[in-house]
């Protein structure tokens, strides 16, 4: 619950952040271009830039990253709590409906993990495909909170 609210936040506050710190960095980068300031002008345009452009850009950057990681997770968590409560079967229609996504993307998820864990597949009588999960499927993976410490570090090994 609370990364899908994370996530719908972050990325309107992402967005906004990069937008705005991305319109600011680019209005001072054109007037340092076309007015060509020397001096105390020119390290007062650029200490506005860093501030007021590239650290707002920068800041939404990671803030639409990190609210996509956090829906991923909340919708992977979501994924695994309905195939131990289904004993490894799982429909397209109730991991949709579970999860709040469209059925063509809850498709692709649930299609990715079939991969991923070799599923099964059956088709009901109302035509609906059925998959199924082994046990192995079916154990919880890390927490959110071991997979955001691992987001962390990817983030900072970056730097």
């Amino acid at each position: 619950m609370v990364s899908q609210v994370w996530g719908k936040v972050g990325k309107i506050l992402g967005g906004l952040f990069l937008v705005g710190g991305g319109t600011v960095s680019f209005g001072i980068l054109l007037g340092i271009a076309i007015g060509h300031p020397g001096g105390i002008l020119l390290t007062v345009l650029l200490t506005l830039l860093v501030f007021f452009g590239l650290a707002p850009a920068s800041l939404g950057g990671l803030m639409l990253y990190t609210s996509f990681k956090a829906e991923h997770y909340a919708i992977r968590d979501r994924f695994f709590q309905l195939l131990q409560a289904n004993q490894g079967r799982l429909s397209l229609l109730d991991f949709a409906a579970a999860t709040r996504l469209e059925p063509a993307i809850a498709r692709r998820h649930l299609d990715l993990w079939a991969r991923e864990f070799s599923a099964n597949f059956e088709v009901s009588a109302d035509g609906d495909i059925d998959y199924i999960f082994t046990n192995r499927a079916i154990a919880l993976p890390e927490s959110r909170w071991q997979g955001f410490g691992q987001t962390v570090r990817e983030i900072i090994k970056s730097l």
